[in-house]
């Protein structure tokens, strides 16, 4: 019998929160202590409520058989005590008392990035969530993040396509996927990295679970990255549980008039690092958290990464057919444009084209599949 068996029994307890758990533990030193204080050693630590609960729950639990259930079901158990419970975690304020995880957990030896965003991002910030998950992950880093839709299940995805790990600290129970439609990611996070919560198992989503889900994302990570932000945004809560955790917060620099970037655009206006590409990461990664144990892989494999981006975009020319189609592609952004406006780009470059053949080309590019179209113009694709 381990403690891991007593702590998982802990946790268990209705009524029973991460405060009470933590303090106990301060007070009885382990989990098996706890379990086996006497009546007035732990009355005078608990509520009578609270303590009806332990005697209950301590009739009715099997120590060996209930955690036995809970590893056959393929989910680990972490407990504060835990010589496996991350690091990182240790001392971050309001640490959680234990961790569910189905997969692995992130490898403390090395560096590790949270990529936080919109869940209703931009073309923009889908491709920026797809080239740093992409590039950091190929540099070693792993990522964390809470598999939202938008930018969080992007760039994590984008990192496992890579080869890298990521890591989903979810806001239900570990063995509940939400959003539904990130299945697949869910799936390949428990393959190629982990999933990760302090709620237990069977634990449906509710609103007021993810606020507190964000400080063990901020927690794991050495550097948060927030990509596309709202003026007022559940991503800015992200970023002040990682100040008050000393972790490094990084932004990705947006325009002035779309407000998917005042966030980001406020932040590094109060200090935080900008992100202009995935080497100003690793860069603050190698001087300031790794060392003789933590490593980085070294630029060339982010001269192959540039490589490969560079490559994918002369393959998406190679699919044009002519001058003209070159030449309207290559005015094309990550933003929406009306056909006007290309127009317009065209014609101050001197080319001789009308309205019509360029709204022309703009449909063919679609139809090759290097464009596409929504309600507010035409743009590229990443």
């Amino acid at each position: 019998m381990t403690d891991n068996n007593y702590a998982y029994m802990l946790h268990n307890i209705p009524g029973w929160g991460n405060k009470t758990l933590m303090r106990l533990i301060d007070e009885f030193g382990s989990c098996e202590n706890i379990y086996n204080a006497t009546e007035n050693e732990l009355k005078t630590k608990v509520t009578v409520k609270q303590y009806e609960a332990f005697l209950k729950a301590k009739k009715k639990w099997s120590l060996e058989g209930e955690y036995e259930y809970l590893y056959n079901r393929g989910i680990d158990f972490y407990p504060y005590v835990s010589d496996k419970y991350p690091k990182r975690l240790k001392d971050i304020p309001d640490p959680p008392f234990a961790l569910y995880c189905m997969g692995k957990l992130p490898d403390e030896n090395r560096p590790s990035v949270s990529i936080i965003g919109a869940r209703n991002s931009s073309e923009y910030g889908k491709y920026a969530a797809k080239l740093f998950g992409e590039k950091l992950a190929m540099s070693g880093v792993q990522i964390i993040s809470g598999m939202a839709r938008g930018v969080d299940g992007i760039s994590q995805q984008s990192a496992i396509y890579a080869g890298g790990s990521s890591f989903g600290v979810l806001g239900s129970g570990v063995d509940i996927c939400y959003p539904e439609e990130n299945r697949s990611l869910y799936d390949s996070l428990i393959m190629s990295g982990g999933v990760i919560s302090e709620y237990l198992p069977g634990t449906q989503p509710k609103p007021q679970y993810f606020p507190p889900r964000n400080r063990i994302i901020s927690g794991l990570s050495d550097v948060v990255l927030v990509i596309e932000a709202r003026e007022k945004s559940g991503t800015l809560i992200t970023v002040d549980m990682a100040l008050e955790q000393g972790r490094e917060v990084f932004a990705v620099p947006g325009r002035i008039c779309d407000s998917l970037s005042y966030g980001c655009n406020s932040l590094i206006r109060q200090g935080a690092g900008i992100a202009s590409c995935a080497e100003d990461i690793v860069e603050y990664l190698r001087r300031n958290i790794c060392d003789a144990t933590m490593k980085i892989k070294e630029s060339e494999d982010n001269n192959k990464g540039l490589k490969k981006n560079i490559d994918a975009e002369s393959s998406r020319e190679a699919l044009l057919n002519n001058d003209m189609q070159k030449c309207i592609y290559r005015e094309l952004d990550f933003y929406p444009q009306t056909t006007g406006v290309i127009f317009e780009k065209i014609i101050a470059q001197g080319l001789q084209m009308t309205v019509s053949e360029v709204m022309n080309a703009l449909v063919e590019l679609c139809l090759l599949g290097v464009a596409s179209q929504n309600g507010m113009g035409f743009y590229k694709r990443g």
